[in-house]
């Protein structure tokens, strides 16, 4: 059974990811999946390892000003202990995008992220694993660089 600091530990891993991410901080994102595996197209794909993450997301993802002029609100938010050192959390999320004169606010993504967290010593948690489904989209042609795949 996870405590509930363990458990606010790990919902704030969720929420700084969404944060980092909405203010555009590529590094933070690296840095805060350091030494996890990210299956950014589901789990059938290859992992990202953790560390390059940003990296990856800086590829494609728009910005405006420094910023992608993303929110990235993720909810219901159901963690699980595993065992005494890691624990399971799944999150939906949606993705909502405006950018003046180009895109009016709208949700240009929804889906859930699968995690896997860790700790060495019951106090600090951190990111082992996640997997991202995107289950719906909508208009991403001002939230993602669709050349840089090709």
């Amino acid at each position: 059974m996870l405590t509930s600091g363990a458990e606010r530990s790990i919902l704030n891993l969720l929420y700084t990811y969404a944060e980092r991410i909405d203010a555009g901080d590529f590094d933070g994102v690296s840095r805060l999946f350091d030494g996890a595996r990210v299956f950014m197209a589901g789990p059938d794909q290859p992992a990202v390892p953790g560390s390059l993450v940003g990296t990856v997301m800086a590829r494609f993802v728009k910005m405006y000003d420094g910023v992608p002029r993303t929110k990235h609100v993720v909810t219901n938010s159901i963690i699980e202990a595993e065992g005494p050192s890691s624990a399971l959390a799944r999150s939906q999320f949606t993705v909502l995008q405006e950018v003046p004169g180009v895109l009016p606010l709208q949700v240009v993504a929804a889906g859930r992220y699968h995690d896997r967290f860790v700790t060495d010593d019951g106090a600090t948690w951190r990111f082992d694993q996640r997997v991202m489904f995107v289950d719906a989209h909508g208009d991403v042609s001002a939230h993602l660089n669709q050349e840089a795949g090709r």
